[in-house]
């Protein structure tokens, strides 16, 4: 998949191929078909969150649908917007 990267704190994002991730047991992934980057996203980038390691995929404020499911998820289903 398509994803902009981060590789090191305060350079430029490069667009890029990325591995198609995977959803743990009780997690879900989603297709995203959009994203907003937020001052958190900021933060990331700069290198002022110790909870960020690179690489780093910035975004977390997003839409789309869900594409797999965990074994352990029960409330969500793939096409669930």
């Amino acid at each position: 998949m398509r994803a902009a990267l981060i590789e090191e704190f305060g350079t430029t994002p490069v667009v890029t191929d990325v591995p198609e991730p995977a959803p743990r047991p009780d997690g879900v992934v989603v297709r995203v078909q959009a994203t907003g980057l937020c001052r958190s996203d900021w933060h990331a980038w700069s290198g002022h969150d110790d909870g960020v390691t690179l690489p780093h995929v910035p975004g977390h404020e997003m839409v789309g649908v869900v594409s797999e499911v965990g074994r352990d998820v029960r409330r969500v289903a793939v096409g669930d917007r």
